[in-house]
C-alpha cells in the first residue's frame, strides 16, 4: 500500500515542480523583459527652481515670485566609445532652448577626452556650473557684466582634455576648446572664420586626506559685439580650498571660492577698455542639512571700466534631502550708473526641487 501512494505522490510531485520551474521562468522572463524594457531609454530628471524676490531694485528689477529656469536632463550611454547629454532649458515666460546638447568621446587614443555640440565653456568655474548647483541664488555680478549675462559663455563647439602626468600627486589637466563665437552680449561671428579659442588649465592637489586645492586658469578671445574686427578678450584665474573630514563628513565641510576676471574690449572708437572684477564666496556646513554663506562681489562694467558694482551677500541653506533645497539670501548691491550710484537691498528666496534619475556634476 505504502508502495502504491508513493507511486500516485510522485507524478503530483513532478507536475508541481513542473508548474514552479515554469512560472518562476516566466516571472524571471517578465522581469528580465520589464527591465529589458528601459535599457534603451535615457535617465531622465526635471528641475524645478522657483524664486521669490522682496525689496526694491530699480536697475535689476525682478518680478516677485517666477519659476526662474527649470531644467530637463537626458543622459545615457551612446555605445561602448561614447556618451550623450542633453539639458533643456524652460525659462519663465515660456521659452524653450537647449543650454547643452552634447557628445563626449571617452575611449579615445592617448587618453584624450573629446567633447561635440553645444555646451557650456570651461571658463572659470561659475560658468561651468548650472544654476541648481551653486551655493546662492543669484548669478555674481562678473558673470553678468564681463560673460556676458546669466548663462555665460554657452556655444556650438568641439572641445579636448587630457590629464598631464605629474610629480607630487598633483591632478593637472589642459582642456582646449574652439566654438562657432556667438555669445549674447559678448561674442558675434560676423563670419565662418570669427571662430573662439578657449584654453583652461586646472591643477588640483589633496592637502590632506580632509583638505583639498584647486586652481584654474582660462583664457579666450572672439569677434565682439562692437563690430566685425573688433575683438575681445577674456582672462580669468580661480581658486577653491575645500574642507571635510571624512569622519564628520556628512555634518561638517568648508568651501572658500573665488574668481577673477579680466576684460578687454575693442570699441568702435578704435579705444580698448581694460575692465575687470572678482567674487569671493565662504561657505561652512553647520549640520547635515544647513549651510551658511557669504558672498563678496566687484566688477567693472564691460564697455565702460570707471564704472563699478559692488555687492555684498549674506545665505542660508536648508536642505531637507537631496531632491530639494531652501535657501534665503539677503543681498545689498551698489550699482554704478552714469547718472550716479544706486543701492538696492533685497531677500532672495529660492526653492529648488529634482525629480528623476540626475548624474553627479564635475568637481
Amino acid at each position: 500500500m505504502r508502495v502504491e501512494r508513493s507511486g500516485r505522490a510522485a507524478p503530483r510531485l513532478v507536475l508541481f515542480a513542473e508548474i514552479f520551474f515554469f512560472a518562476f521562468a516566466a516571472g524571471s522572463a517578465a522581469a528580465q523583459t520589464a527591465q529589458t524594457g528601459n535599457v534603451f531609454n535615457p535617465n531622465i530628471s526635471v528641475i524645478g527652481n522657483a524664486l521669490g524676490f522682496v525689496g526694491h531694485n530699480p536697475v535689476d528689477n525682478q518680478p516677485s515670485l517666477q519659476l526662474k529656469e527649470s531644467e530637463i536632463a537626458l543622459q545615457a550611454i551612446v555605445d561602448p566609445y561614447a556618451r550623450a547629454d542633453f539639458f533643456v532649458s524652460l525659462d519663465s515666460e515660456g521659452g524653450v532652448g537647449i543650454e547643452e546638447g552634447y557628445i563626449t568621446f571617452l575611449t579615445l587614443p592617448g587618453d584624450f577626452i573629446v567633447k561635440a555640440g553645444k555646451f557650456k565653456a570651461a571658463f572659470g568655474k561659475v560658468n561651468t556650473e548650472h544654476p541648481h548647483v551653486r551655493q546662492y541664488a543669484d548669478t555674481p555680478l562678473v558673470i553678468l557684466n564681463l560673460l556676458g549675462g546669466e548663462g555665460g559663455i554657452s556655444d556650438a563647439g568641439l572641445s579636448a582634455a587630457r590629464l598631464i602626468p605629474m610629480p607630487s600627486e598633483i591632478f593637472l589637466e589642459a582642456t582646449a576648446q574652439v566654438f562657432q563665437g556667438t555669445t549674447e552680449n559678448l561674442f558675434e561671428a560676423e563670419t565662418r572664420n570669427d571662430v573662439e579659442p578657449l584654453f583652461h588649465l586646472k591643477a588640483y592637489k589633496d592637502l590632506s586626506e580632509s583638505t583639498n586645492l584647486e586652481l584654474g586658469g582660462s583664457w579666450t578671445r572672439g569677434n565682439g559685439v562692437e563690430g566685425p574686427g573688433l575683438h575681445t578678450t577674456l582672462a580669468g584665474v580661480d581658486v577653491s580650498f575645500r574642507w571635510k573630514p571624512l569622519r564628520q563628513g556628512l555634518y561638517r565641510s568648508l568651501l572658500v571660492r573665488g574668481e577673477w576676471m579680466t576684460s578687454e574690449r575693442e570699441m568702435a572708437a578704435g579705444t580698448t577698455v581694460r575692465a575687470d572684477g572678482w567674487y569671493a564666496l565662504a561657505q561652512y556646513q553647520l549640520g547635515r542639512r544647513w549651510n551658511v554663506g557669504y558672498r563678496h562681489d566687484e566688477s567693472d562694467h564691460a564697455d565702460d571700466a570707471d564704472l563699478r558694482d559692488r555687492g555684498d551677500s549674506a545665505i542660508l541653506t536648508f536642505m531637507p534631502s537631496e531632491f530639494s533645497t531652501v535657501r534665503a539670501q539677503l543681498r545689498r548691491n551698489r550699482y554704478d550708473q552714469p547718472a550716479g550710484p544706486v543701492t538696492a537691498t533685497e531677500l532672495l528666496v529660492q526653492l529648488q526641487f529634482a525629480i528623476g534619475a540626475h548624474g553627479a556634476h564635475p568637481f
